[in-house]
């Protein structure tokens, strides 16, 4: 027997779902028919949440990037200096629990090249703020403008996302790369 639901609460559940099983073995391998059966719903009413799988990838994606979001935000101000925040945003944990290495490497393939899209626009929305603050921390005293600060932290994060997306650079090497580089500019500043 089926539970009734608020509609938003059965549309969180699955969206949830589609979380977990996107984590352990990517969106591609994933189907909607594994979806609804672990929520225990007909397929209709996935579809009557999401008109497509895609959709429900966007609505993963945005769940997991607010999320992101938050744990970045709430980072302790008393934990170190901006470089030392930097690498914590950096750290292999922290973006592997709300961009999984399957979800990722799926976003990558050359037919997901809209979805890919739409998670760096994500991505670069729910965490230029917060980039923004610890770029603006390390240039202020550089003299650069309000606008520019944004345009450094926005290249920076869509820089790297796409470089990821044209295999031009892995998640590892990013995250060297900046560790490498974090230090050099705050000691410019």
């Amino acid at each position: 027997m089926r539970i009734v639901k608020d509609p938003e609460e059965r549309r969180m559940e699955l969206i949830d779902i589609a979380a977990a099983l996107f984590a352990r073995q990517g969106f591609v391998k994933t189907t909607v028919a594994e979806i609804v059966e672990k929520a225990d719903v007909a397929k209709g009413l996935f579809y009557y949440y999401f008109p497509s799988k895609d959709d429900m990838v966007k609505a993963v994606m945005e769940k997991n990037c607010m999320r992101l979001e938050e744990a970045v935000r709430n980072l302790p101000a008393s934990r170190g200096n901006t470089e030392t925040k930097i690498q914590m945003i950096l750290k292999e944990e922290l973006l592997e629990k709300y961009l999984p290495a399957p979800v990722m490497k799926d976003l990558r393939l050359p037919q997901n090249a809209a979805l890919y899209s739409d998670m760096c626009d994500r991505v670069t929305a729910h965490l230029l703020p917060t980039i923004r603050e610890l770029v603006q921390e390390t240039v202020e005293e550089m003299d650069y403008s309000q606008e520019q600060i944004e345009q450094i932290a926005g290249i920076a994060i869509y820089g790297m996302l796409m470089m990821m997306r044209q295999e031009k650079i892995t998640p590892e090497e990013m995250r060297k790369i900046l560790n490498k580089m974090i230090p050099q500019m705050v000691k410019v500043a």
